[in-house]
């Protein structure tokens, strides 16, 4: 079992070092470029190792109030622990959060940033930092796999220690979803709203700036 949960994360992790690695060398201007190849390099990963199903995520969505319940608590939380972040960084305003932040400047890096922010995370880092990570074989090792699977996930969005901290608050309520329903598409699920509504309104303000 060991072996087996390493070798299904030593190639997921790899990747992620290489991108967290050229974040400190290649330009600010083209993170949004290397951001969107650390997600389809991911996610044909995962697609061809068959980690995630579309036609179960379907399932899932169609399964009635329950599945939707879960995944509005999810959401609700997800978005408060944003909040919650937030408030801390505002308190302390000396704080450098290290975010890593995608800039856009032409219509195709706002379909790449489109792609890496709206459609890719939901399935990417629910099926990576969640489903893959984090392991039920007893409560130390849930606990152990899941600090470890929310470091992970914060070392893919901030640069400093600070950043990480608060980007921990973020994977919280994700990580608790997924540890409380052991149903990776209710994490996944409200993922992909939250997003689809944050950075999908950005899309629309890059549109209405003239981009293209």
């Amino acid at each position: 079992m060991k072996n087996c949960y390493v070798k299904s994360n030593i190639f997921p992790i790899f990747i992620e070092f290489l991108f967290v690695f050229s974040c400190f060398f290649v330009k600010k201007e083209y993170f949004v470029y290397t951001n969107f190849l650390f997600y389809l390099t991911l996610i044909t990963y995962f697609f061809i190792k068959k980690d995630f199903s579309i036609k179960d995520w379907i399932t899932n969505i169609c399964s009635g109030k329950m599945f939707w319940k879960q995944v509005l608590y999810t959401a609700l939380f997800f978005v408060g622990s944003f909040i919650l972040a937030a408030i801390i960084e505002n308190i302390f305003v000396d704080i450098n959060s290290g975010m890593i932040v995608l800039g856009v400047n032409n219509l195709l890096e706002l379909l790449l940033f489109s792609l890496s922010t709206i459609i890719f995370p939901a399935i990417v880092e629910e099926t990576f930092f969640r489903k893959n990570l984090i392991c039920f074989a007893n409560k130390k090792i849930l606990v152990t796999t899941t600090l470890s699977s929310m470091l992970l996930y914060s070392l893919e969005h901030a640069l400093t220690i600070s950043g990480i901290l608060l980007c921990m608050i973020w994977a919280l309520p994700l990580s608790l979803s997924y540890i409380k329903t052991k149903n990776i598409y209710v994490p996944m699920t409200a993922h992909f709203i939250c997003n689809f509504i944050m950075n999908g309104f950005s899309v629309i303000i890059a549109l209405q700036s003239g981009i293209i």
